[in-house]
């Protein structure tokens, strides 16, 4: 699983505030419930969110959200109260150039995407209101160009034919040469994407279709289904398909101090554990130096579980980087 970003963060603040508001306060197992996300991670986003200051007429001001009640595990969590008041700032008529109107829009519809959210609430209104007052001037047309493979797999798709790919893995700087029988081509978050049958793993991948070099079609019928369910792997039965990077990934468990999960929301992980004040993490590493880089951004409290498992080079990372850095203050 991969943890939020900081814009997922903000786009759940700004489900969760309005609905907070509406209702005069709630229990932290209420929002949790409400917006499916466990009580524990409720209760973190939220306790940092008391501490967020945004810019008013003449200082900073904070949002106006209190937390009262200790955290400790999901249960002690549900049932910690949460109040949110904004401030004056917030009560002011706010005087928005387009740029910011349209960021605004955005940030708000993506918030009213997430489960739970109230699509009459208070911040469906806002947008509507905010809609109407800046019309046709935040619109805005994008034009993406399309991958020059594109046109190859959408023909293949149809004519259900396997093709030959070179495949570029930028987190190894290496290019694979795979036969690939396509199932689908989707555009998602601006990247187009391929979902086959790769003959290499014998299991389905998804390919960033820009990241194909060379493409070809080979004529042969693959006679594969479209539908996930059908292919022969567990993974596909479970609709889970993997992105062809994560191939000879080695898996790095790491515990870390759970105050510390949102310096490492950046790398996807397979599986997070919860152990109370830490959490075991599961990662699927291809460079020692980017596990190195985790490793010294993470500091001396997070450690390597199955460091006596790993490859030489793996289980040296976070020494070799700490040894580096070390040889740099000596000289």
């Amino acid at each position: 699983m991969r943890g939020p970003s900081t814009s997922v963060k903000i786009e759940r603040l700004l489900a969760i505030i309005p609905w907070v508001v509406e209702r005069g306060g709630a229990t932290v197992g209420d929002i949790a419930e409400r917006f499916g996300m466990r009580p524990a991670a409720v209760y973190d986003l939220l306790l940092a969110a008391m501490c967020y200051e945004v810019v008013g007429a003449s200082a900073y001001e904070n949002l106006g959200i209190v937390v009262f009640g200790d955290d400790g595990d999901d249960k002690g969590a549900s049932e910690a109260w949460v109040h949110a008041e904004p401030g004056a700032m917030l009560d002011r008529p706010l005087n928005l150039s387009v740029p910011q109107a349209f960021g605004i829009l955005v940030a708000g519809q993506s918030a009213l995407a997430l489960r739970g959210a109230d699509r009459s609430g208070a911040l469906a209104t806002a947008l509507d209101k905010l809609r109407a007052a800046y019309g046709e001037r935040v619109r805005v047309s994008v034009e993406l160009p399309l991958p020059r493979s594109l046109p190859t797999l959408r023909e293949a798709v149809r004519a259900g034919t396997t093709v030959s790919i070179h495949y570029y893995t930028p987190n190894t700087d290496a290019v694979s040469e795979r036969r690939v029988d396509p199932l689908d081509v989707s555009l998602a978050d601006g990247h187009w994407y391929l979902r086959g049958w790769c003959h290499l793993r014998q299991d389905l991948r998804s390919f960033r279709v820009d990241r194909i070099e060379e493409c070809s079609d080979t004529g042969d019928l693959h006679g594969r289904s479209a539908e996930p369910r059908e292919a022969s792997s567990s993974s596909a039965e479970l609709g889970v398909v993997a992105p062809a990077e994560a191939d000879e990934a080695t898996d790095v468990v790491l515990s870390i101090p759970r105050n510390d999960l949102w310096q490492v929301e950046a790398y996807p992980s397979r599986e997070v554990r919860d152990d109370g004040d830490r959490c075991t993490v599961t990662y699927a590493i291809r460079s020692p130096f980017v596990l190195s880089q985790m490793l010294l951004r993470l500091g001396a409290d997070t450690h390597v579980v199955n460091a006596a498992e790993l490859p030489p080079d793996m289980a040296e990372a976070g020494s070799v980087a700490a040894a580096s850095i070390l040889e740099l203050y000596a000289t």
